[in-house]
C-alpha cells in the first residue's frame, strides 16, 4: 500500500494529491525524512500518519526535499537503491533501480505540494498504510 500524501477537504475527505510506494525511490527519500524527523520529531513514514505546517515542521520538509532533488541530480540515469533485507528463507539484501528521471519528476510533485501548503497556510498530511 502506498503513503499518500495531500490536503484534507472541507467535508474532512483525503485529497491525496502524490503517493510514495514501498520501492526505490522513497528509500532514496529515506535519509532525507531521517533527517526531518531528528529535527521535528515527525517522520514521513510508509506505515503512519504525520503532519506538517508552517509551524510545526514544513520548513525542514522544504528543506530536506530540496537536499534531496540536489542528490538526486547528481546520480546516473538509472542506479540500484537499497530497500531492505529479506530474512527468510535465505537472507538477502534487496534492491530497486531507480530512473533519475522519474525521480526528479516525484520530487519535484512533492516540492510543488510543500510550496502550494506553504503559500495556503495549509496543513500537508500524510497517510500511511
Amino acid at each position: 500500500m502506498p503513503l499518500d500524501i495531500g490536503f484534507l477537504r472541507q467535508d474532512g475527505t483525503h485529497d491525496c494529491r502524490l503517493q510514495l510506494q514501498n520501492d526505490g525511490c522513497y528509500w532514496f527519500l529515506h535519509p532525507w525524512f531521517v533527517r526531518v524527523q531528528e529535527t521535528t520529531g515527525r517522520y514521513v513514514d510508509l506505515y503512519g500518519d504525520a503532519q506538517f505546517h508552517e509551524s510545526n515542521g514544513l520548513s525542514a520538509l522544504a528543506h530536506a526535499i530540496s537536499q534531496a532533488r540536489t542528490a538526486a541530480g547528481t546520480q546516473p540515469r538509472e542506479w540500484r537503491v537499497h530497500t531492505g533485507t529479506q530474512l527468510k528463507p535465505v537472507p538477502q539484501e534487496l534492491y530497486d533501480t531507480v530512473q533519475r528521471a522519474e525521480l526528479l519528476k516525484t520530487i519535484e510533485r512533492f516540492q510543488a505540494l510543500v510550496e502550494e501548503a506553504k503559500s495556503r497556510g495549509a496543513t500537508l498530511y500524510f497517510w500511511g498504510d
